[in-house]
């Protein structure tokens, strides 16, 4: 376990109303929040657990951010699995395509030699040809995908720092 990088993300937060939804009555980070933490959790070495650190001069309420935590990766998960069945869907559709194409082409090729040169046995390699890009392209970001939202929701660590004003650096951007 000493082995597995931590991969830091830092949050400022300058009001706390500003972290969520106006109108949600459930604990919901907005847009921007999701968005930051998102691009940072995004590392390339999906191995690493993630430290998320919230830097405030004044407390927050923590349980209602963990549970805005906690609302936020479900909500990627559902996201996820959408995004997972859609390209799932795509892959089993081009191969069916594809295939459909070609033996249809090679079929009527018998009967009527210039189907040999027509669009039919083309349409039928580019669907089988974007149904290999999903196997070897997207296929695997799914999975490294599922894995770190897994990681993320078992592992990730949330610590709060509170500072008064001349401790917080003036290059540091309050959210």
């Amino acid at each position: 376990m000493d082995n597995i990088k931590q991969n830091d993300i830092r949050l400022v937060v300058s009001d706390e109303k500003t972290l969520y939804t106006p109108f949600d009555p459930e604990p919901e980070f907005n847009s921007s929040v999701k968005e930051y933490i998102r691009s940072k959790a995004a590392v390339e070495n999906t191995g690493q657990n993630i430290n998320l650190t919230v830097i405030s001069r004044q407390p927050l309420d923590e349980e209602r951010f963990r549970t805005a935590v906690s609302n936020w990766i479900i909500e990627e998960k559902a996201l996820f699995r959408k995004k997972e069945n859609e390209t799932i869907r795509m892959l089993v559709g081009m191969l069916i395509i594809g295939s459909l194409f070609f033996i249809l082409s090679l079929a009527l090729q018998k009967r009527f030699e210039v189907l040999k040169y027509s669009l039919l046995p083309i349409l039928g390699s580019l669907a089988l040809s974007k149904a290999a890009g999903i196997l070897l392209l997207d296929m695997p970001t799914v999975r490294a995908q599922r894995w770190m939202l897994g990681e993320m929701e078992k592992q990730s660590v949330i610590t709060f720092e509170y500072v008064h004003e001349e401790n917080l650096s003036p290059d540091k951007e309050l959210v």
